[in-house]
């Protein structure tokens, strides 16, 4: 009998069915290639539970009254999930059918395209060629099983069968010694007639009937051959795992962050307003600073708890790599080790879904050009296997992902006689030359293929990071390898940062590449060729006047200093970039707080610029990238 519930009820049974599909697919993915090379009986279990899983809820939406175009498809997914649970359980029984370990591959890519299936209501999937083929291969593999215990009991049996032509020369303690490894063997064989009519021979040896004893053998042999399959069970224990934790739509998590930014944006409202009521009573601006610095505690607790329920560990994007790597090796007869380093760094889940599609191509890039074939790495003195490392690591308030390879490198003039063909100007240094490969068109491969061919560019891969408000650069060397590093802000929306005047209109630097704020007096510069220097912490570091770079005009020395600044010091905001210091000339300092970031229409949009946000006096202020800007 079907349950009957209504319609928003079974519209929200269905997605949490999809995202208990895509969790359970993902998982048992992941355990497919752990156990590929770490077998134990912890990976059977988690596999065997995710399509236990996957079966379990397949089953309980088909008891509900759910729409009729859904039904063919979810009854699909429960059969292949239960084919496949059967199919693991082979591999705990026996160790030695790993070597079938394709078939669950082929299985979790059907249940993929079930599950996509079941979205687009697209009922072409046909499984039964490969519901036929796990049939047959349990079948076989239970009978090479099942065969291989008989041979045992043979041996051993036939051995006990000769002592019984003598059974009067043994007393009993000898007939039940000498009975017991044959006894132990049939055992095995999970048969309750076999083991009875065997019991039988033995009462009657020792009663030293030599008749009954010769008939009894003749009836166990009539049916040694009529096993049961009914009696082959093996028992899995399943131990339930109770999640302290809940499913929240993404969607409604970004509506109450966007409310935390607002929230911010009225705290920083509150800020102009108290500095007007500092001039009107003393009393009424201590009550309302305690009202407001209660606020700014509650604010920031709000905005980091709802930033850490949005953070997922990298992992969760770097096991989807173990998958990709094993096929496409596998297709390119190649032989490639993966390295995952530093999968705990957390990061925003909507950036995590937004690097998959530019760390494939740049994987698949690796594994098509960049590393060699096994003969061809022996040849130059290589291992036969290329390695593959994906590591990320928090750094100066980002997320760097460094994706590199042991081969071939990248050659700067393939890259060179490439870009004089194009066009492009060849006259610079190799270390410089190798990022033509992120124009768009430019490529040096001879070939179109199914793998790294079609799909997205290098460029495609730059720009998708650019809008991440991230960078990526490369380093490479010929016959030693490529490493690409991508550097990400861990998660969006709100930026720690600094506000400031620059000419009469307003910006905000992030804190991330800051290093300090300082005010200095005009002695402590120095103009060499009308280019600024700053005496600081004994050196003398560059000087960029941020006035004349947003304006695109150079402003002459004596002009910058006959500038008004408060108290007659001139504001600089220190930065490192690649361990070497820079100073960035401001005119007035406004305050550090943390805004509400909002992206930019695409016609705004600009490298060097982050996004804006809005003040509580409904001003709008452009945050930008400061080495992007002065660099």
């Amino acid at each position: 009998m079907k349950m009957h519930f209504d319609k928003s009820f079974i519209e929200s049974i269905l997605n949490d069915f999809k995202e208990e599909l895509n969790e359970n697919i993902n998982l048992a993915e992941n355990v497919m290639i752990d156990f590929e090379y770490n077998q134990n009986s912890k990976s059977i279990n988690s596999l065997m539970r995710a399509f236990h899983s996957i079966k379990g809820v397949s089953r309980l939406l088909l008891s509900m009254d759910i729409p009729k175009e859904y039904i063919e498809n979810a009854k699909k997914i429960e059969k292949v999930s239960h084919f496949l649970e059967d199919y693991v359980l082979e591999f705990e029984r026996n160790p030695e059918n790993i070597r079938n370990i394709d078939k669950v591959y082929e299985g979790i890519d059907i249940l993929k395209s079930l599950t996509k299936s079941f979205e687009d209501m697209d009922k072409s999937i046909d499984i039964t060629p490969f519901l036929n083929r796990i049939k047959n291969n349990i079948e076989e593999l239970e009978k090479n099983k099942t065969d291989a215990k008989l041979k045992v009991f043979l041996n051993i049996s036939s051995q006990f069968f000769e002592y019984l032509e003598n059974a009067e020369k043994y007393d009993e303690s000898q007939l039940k010694r000498m009975a017991y490894p044959a006894f132990n063997a049939l055992k095995r064989l999970k048969n309750e007639n076999l083991i009875q009519s065997f019991q039988k021979i033995i009462d009657n040896a020792l009663n030293h009937d030599k008749k009954l004893v010769r008939k009894c053998i003749i009836d166990f042999n009539n049916i040694l051959f009529v096993k049961s399959k009914s009696n082959n069970i093996y028992e899995i224990d399943y131990k339930p795992e109770f999640s302290e934790t809940i499913r929240i739509d993404i969607k409604k998590l970004n509506k109450i962050m966007n409310l935390v930014g607002e929230l911010i944006t009225l705290k920083n409202s509150s800020y102009f307003l108290l500095k007007e009521l500092l001039n009107i009573s003393s009393n009424l601006y201590k009550e309302y600073k305690s009202i407001v610095l209660n606020l700014e505690k509650i604010t920031m607790e709000l905005q980091d708890q709802i930033k850490m329920i949005k953070m997922v560990p990298i992992k969760e994007l770097f096991y989807k790599y173990k998958r990709l790597i094993r096929e496409l090796s596998k297709n390119r007869n190649k032989e490639i080790n993966l390295e995952l380093i530093g999968g705990d760094v957390e990061v925003d889940r909507q950036i995590l879904e937004r690097l998959i599609d530019p760390l494939t191509h740049l994987i698949r890039n690796a594994i098509d050009h960049g590393i060699e074939l096994p003969e061809e790495r022996v040849n130059i003195g290589k291992r036969k296997e290329g390695l593959i490392k994906i590591k990320s690591y928090y750094e100066s308030g980002y997320v760097f992902i460094e994706i590199s390879d042991d081969g071939r490198g990248i050659n700067p003039a393939l890259i060179k006689e490439k870009a004089k063909k194009i066009g492009l100007n060849v006259n610079l240094p190799d270390e410089e030359i190798i990022y033509y490969i992120f124009e768009p068109g430019f490529s040096t491969s001879e070939y179109v293929d199914e793998i790294s061919g079609r799909g997205i560019g290098m460029d495609i891969v730059k720009s998708s990071i650019e809008e991440l408000n991230g960078t990526i650069t490369v380093e490479t060397k010929i016959n030693e390898g490529t490493k690409f590093i991508l550097k990400i802000p861990s998660s969006f929306y709100i930026v720690k940062g600094i506000m400031f005047y620059s000419g009469e209109e307003k910006y905000i630097f992030p804190f991330d590449d800051l290093e300090q704020i300082i005010k200095v007096s005009k002695d402590k510069l120095h103009n060499f060729s009308n280019i600024i220097f700053m005496d600081y912490n004994d050196e003398l570091i560059p000087v960029y006047d941020l006035r004349g770079i947003l304006e695109n005009k150079k402003y002459e020395y004596e002009d910058i200093l006959q500038r008004e600044y408060e108290y007659d010091l001139m504001p600089m905001i220190i930065l490192n970039y690649n361990n070497e210091e820079i100073a960035i000339l401001v005119d007035k300092i406004i305050e550090e707080n943390e805004f509400l970031m909002k992206p930019l229409p695409e016609y705004l949009r600009h490298d060097y610029i982050f996004g804006s946000t809005i003040l509580g006096n409904g001003d709008v202020v452009l945050i930008l990238k400061p080495t992007e800007l002065v660099l």
